[in-house]
């Protein structure tokens, strides 16, 4: 039928002319309008001939990639030709934007690899001319090269070149004087699990658990997770939404107690591969040194082959507060194994990754009567829970309400690596910002960047493969600090949290306004603070309205001499988005010329905030990884000669900046200068006090070009800085603290910089 029905040549002649003649008239007429601004009739001619000539080009490729085809069957068998489709759209699964190429040339490769081995092996190979064999033996040598390439380069673990060195030549800062939190207590540790008791996965929560539970009703918090991978998912399980199981891994102090509680869950990750076991090393230390450590379970939550749930970030957090419930309970039962042994009143919670956001959900929640997507859904939780810890947390993928989530009168802390391929931007500082404190009581919130750190390595099932595998052999390993260490500033940090706010040991605070003072305790890195508690009172935070010179005080004002660069703006995230944080971006051109940027105080302020030696000026700042614009020329050269000249100048200064851009460069500083009402004042270098970090340069993958995955290098992150004004005093004595009118940051001690200001105050 076909053969009879087939056109002949001159009908897809004809077809092919048709449809030429359309494309030049579409292609035409759209070119008319592109306008290119030639004059007259020539705008409109040169536009339809650009789009005449670029149809032509991309028809003429068309052809080629056909031709190309139709010669491909003649290498490679049509089986051939599917494998190698189903390899390239395997590779394409990796998020580079060189992964359909590699999976190309990897697949051409063994085509050809396996093309040569079988004239190789065929019987006749030996009768074969010389060049013909030394051409199939040079292909094989050459394919098994590649190969062999391909093997070392993912074997390696990648580079430290972009690291950034940071010799802090600040004044030293006087340890600490308390234990190291990172040292094993006076307690001696016990372990148990409870759980369903019908776990079919986990002897530990099935038929060898301590502890039975009952299970909990979540199928309100997975909404639209339907279909036949979540019934896969429930076969996988052996329960459905309606049984989420209660499980958790307890590490415990051998002793009567009361000890306070902590709740720990780990993110997402493979269901398979079972993400609670990873905080062992956390449970054993927190539970020698007095505390009752609890791993929850919730792997059930996490994606897998089967498929994700959907919007169930929320449902993580009410399921710590459902596992909370069960300790209550445990608080008033008598006949309960830990009857007397919770101290309910000291409750602290850690989350790691979409856990960490849902230990903020947890917070918000706690405080709720009724779910806020579903008012249907009551909540009876109001547990005293004073401490959350985030570890590299998610941030927005759930949002009570459609808002962001709220936390408000409990103590933060949320640990970043500059170096996590997986939550890659810092999410954390988001929810730092939203935290608030609006009663009496003394509260904190704080943050803690790690350069070098990644987001696995805080997990020991994790590790340093924030891909997971095979993916993680393309990530950039060799950056990351060793998994002890890592884990390590977690044991610190951690542990001094807790302690401080479940145990009221305050002698803790000042490692988490600056890690200087417990740098011994620490591994070797780059480490940036942010902190900010109760009594702060801030002068201006860049949020209020869109004057730049207005502060948060009425009567307050902001102006700038001489700056190249003045902008308010938000820190956005490596890869774009809002932070919810506006800050200002400040700039000047030349060490030496009066660039300042002042903040005039209303009057009688300092006398009626009572400043004294005691106090402190307060304000975050971070390098900003850019330069002031140069100013334009306001004359033209009136010669060639003096342009030749100007170009050769502006040729050295170019390559005497790539010198020094190899060289270590001098940290940038800035001055800080209080003038009082009577024109008293007194400066210092900022250097003084601390050192203000260098730009941090992060390289996740081995890849040249990893942009369109992480978005630029560097994420501004801002540090904290501490100013006592009794240094100021001592400084210039007739300076009058009480009659503060004007706080000014005089950029005379570093050439043609930006810096990123937030968060003014005294504290």
């Amino acid at each position: 039928m076909w053969e009879k029905l087939e056109p002949g040549k001159p009908v897809r002649k004809g077809t092919a002319y048709g449809l030429i003649v359309l494309v030049f008239v579409t292609v035409g007429v759209s070119g008319l309008f592109i306008r290119p601004g030639l004059p007259g009739i020539l705008s409109p001619l040169s536009g339809a001939l650009f789009y005449w000539i670029a149809a032509a080009v991309i028809a003429l490729l068309v052809l080629l990639f056909l031709k190309v085809l139709f010669v491909l069957p003649r290498f490679l068998t049509l089986t051939g030709v599917a494998v190698l489709a189903v390899f390239v759209y395997y590779m394409k699964r990796f998020p580079f934007s060189q992964s359909i190429l590699i999976g190309v040339i990897l697949g051409v490769t063994w085509a050809m690899m396996g093309g040569a081995l079988a004239q190789i092996f065929k019987k006749r190979f030996s009768q074969h001319s010389l060049l013909k064999k030394i051409s199939v033996v040079s292909v094989l040598l050459i394919t098994v090269g590649v190969n062999a390439y391909v093997i070392y380069w993912l074997s390696d673990r990648g580079t430290r070149d972009h690291l950034v060195e940071f010799n802090s030549q600040a004044s030293e800062v006087k340890a600490l004087d308390m234990p190291d939190p990172s040292l094993s207590g006076p307690y001696e540790m016990e372990y148990l699990t409870y759980g369903s008791g019908t776990d079919k996965k986990r002897p530990e929560f099935g038929e060898e658990v301590d502890i039975k539970t009952d299970s909990v009703d979540a199928s309100a918090f997975v909404k639209g997770s339907k279909g036949w991978r979540m019934k896969l998912r429930h076969w996988f399980w052996g329960f459905d939404f309606e049984k989420f199981p209660r499980n958790g891994r307890v590490w415990y102090p051998s002793a009567p107690g009361p000890f306070p509680l902590i709740l720990c869950v780990h993110g997402n990750h493979n269901m398979a591969e079972y993400s609670d076991p990873g905080y062992e090393y956390l449970g054993r230390h927190l539970a020698s040194r007095g505390f009752i450590f609890v791993s929850v379970d919730e792997n059930f939550f996490n994606g897998h082959f089967f498929g994700s749930l959907k919007t169930e970030n929320d449902g993580r957090g009410w399921m710590l507060l459902q596992h909370l419930k069960l300790w209550r309970d445990w608080s008033r039962d008598e006949e309960s194994f830990f009857y007397g042994k919770m101290d309910m009143e000291n409750i602290g919670i850690i989350g790691h990754s979409r856990g960490g956001e849902a230990a903020a959900i947890a917070g918000s929640f706690n405080r709720l009567s009724h779910y806020p997507d579903d008012a249907t859904v009551k909540f009876d939780f109001d547990f005293s829970i004073k401490a959350i810890i985030a570890i590299a947390p998610s941030d927005g993928q759930y949002k009570p309400a459609g808002q962001p989530t709220p936390l408000e009168n409990v103590n933060y802390l949320t640990v970043q690596g500059a170096h996590d391929a997986d939550v890659s931007s810092f999410a954390g500082a988001r929810q730092y910002n939203r935290v608030e404190f609006t009663d009496d009581n003394y509260w904190f919130k704080a943050y803690l960047y790690s350069y070098r750190s990644n987001h696995g390595q805080f997990n020991t099932v994790w590790g340093d493969s924030d891909w997971g595998m095979p993916g993680g052999w393309v990530l950039n390993r060799k950056a990351l600090l060793e998994g002890e260490k890592q884990r390590k500033i977690a044991l610190v940090y951690f542990t001094a949290f807790m302690e401080a706010n479940l145990y009221g040991k305050r002698g803790y605070l000042p490692m988490f306004r600056d890690y200087r003072c417990v740098r011994d305790w620490l591994p070797e890195d780059i480490y940036i603070n942010r902190f900010e508690d109760s009594r702060f009172t801030p002068i201006t935070d860049f949020e209020e309205d869109v004057d730049v010179r207005t502060t948060g005080l009425e009567g307050g004002r902001i102006s700038g001499e001489n700056l190249a660069v003045w902008r308010e703006g938000n820190l956005g995230f490596r890869r774009g988005g809002n932070k919810d944080n506006n800050a200002v971006f400040v700039g000047w051109r030349k060490q030496g010329e009066r660039s300042v940027y002042s903040i005039e105080l209303p009057a009688d302020w300092g006398k009626n905030l009572d400043l004294n030696d005691r106090s402190n000026l307060i304000f975050s700042l971070a390098p900003a990884d850019e330069k002031p614009p140069e100013p334009e020329d306001e004359e033209e050269e009136e010669n060639k000669k003096e342009k030749a000249e100007k170009a050769e100048k502006k040729k050295d200064r170019k390559k005497k900046k790539d010198e020094e851009k190899e060289k270590p460069g001098k940290p940038l500083d800035i001055s800080i200068q209080l003038v009082d009402s009577e024109g008293n004042s007194a400066k210092l270098p900022l250097s003084e006090f601390r050192e203000i970090p260098p730009v941090l340069k992060s390289r996740f993958t081995k890849m040249r070009k990893e942009s369109h995955i992480y978005g630029n290098s560097y994420e501004p992150t801002l540090q904290i800085f501490e100013l006592p004004l009794s240094d100021f005093t001592e400084m210039a004595p007739e300076f009058d603290l009480s009659g503060l009118e004007k706080i000014r940051f005089v950029f005379d001690r570093s050439e043609k910089e930006v810096i990123i200001l937030d968060r003014i105050g005294i504290d």
